[in-house]
């Protein structure tokens, strides 16, 4: 039909702009560096599966991938980041996905319209046999944090790993929890924010709640064992 809706997808890895290539319109397009992706991102900080693109009868469905969130900016929405594994809808206009807990610049742009894709060569994913694969290589590799920064992000922020909601003051909870200063808390979660992002690329952490997500859901840096005994078994 002529008003079909069509959509192209344009990646920005690094430095680098890629061409236009169009989304396609019946099946499901999948992002990240698992070879035979029809996004396939081959660089050693990227995950395996990014996200995924579903066709949907008003536009497409984005799924964010399990380990980076995704920052959507389009009319719709604004400018909104979405939790991991979440569905996305994308309709007609134009969208930018970023990952800012990635540590290097991926961005991709999204038009979606009457005609937008023309005679663009069409994304699709290719079943290839499944082999080891290699983890994905984070900044925080090079980053050596001391025993009181990491049960300072695990105490302030542990409601990541309990998956409950975030308390009105970390600082301030961590601080009593931990028998110091919030003074103190903010220090520690300043020198963190510093050194993790002195090892990165792309864009900078510039909030602890951005820190502790890539701490502890990104690259899982931070986890039960971080927290006091009497918190873990609490």
């Amino acid at each position: 039909m002529e008003d079909e809706l069509q959509g192209r997808v344009q990646l920005r890895l690094a430095d680098r702009k890629h061409p236009w290539q169009a989304l396609p319109q019946w099946d499901a397009v999948s992002a990240g560096r698992t070879p035979g992706y029809g996004l396939y991102l081959p660089n050693s900080w990227m995950p395996r599966r990014l996200c995924r693109f579903v066709p949907h009868e008003r536009g497409w469905l984005v799924q964010v991938g399990p380990r980076a969130r995704m920052q959507v900016e389009d009319r719709y929405v604004g400018k909104h980041v979405f939790a991991r594994r979440a569905m996305v809808a994308l309709q007609a206009g134009r969208t930018k996905l970023s990952f800012p807990e990635l540590d290097d610049w991926c961005q991709i742009g999204i038009v979606i319209g009457v005609g937008e894709a023309g005679a663009l060569p069409v994304l699709s994913d290719t079943v290839l046999p499944e082999g080891p694969m290699p983890g994905t290589a984070y900044a925080v590799e090079r980053v050596t944090l001391t025993p009181a920064q990491r049960i300072t992000v695990a105490v302030a922020f542990r409601h990541l790993l309990e998956h409950t909601p975030a308390p009105t003051n970390y600082s301030e909870e961590a601080a009593l929890l931990l028998g110091t200063s919030k003074a103190m808390v903010l220090k520690r979660l300043d020198q963190v924010r510093r050194k993790i992002n002195q090892e990165r690329w792309g864009p900078k952490l510039d909030s602890h709640e951005l820190v502790a997500h890539y701490l502890m859901r990104t690259t899982r840096t931070i986890t039960w064992g971080d927290l006091p005994p009497e918190l873990r078994e609490g």
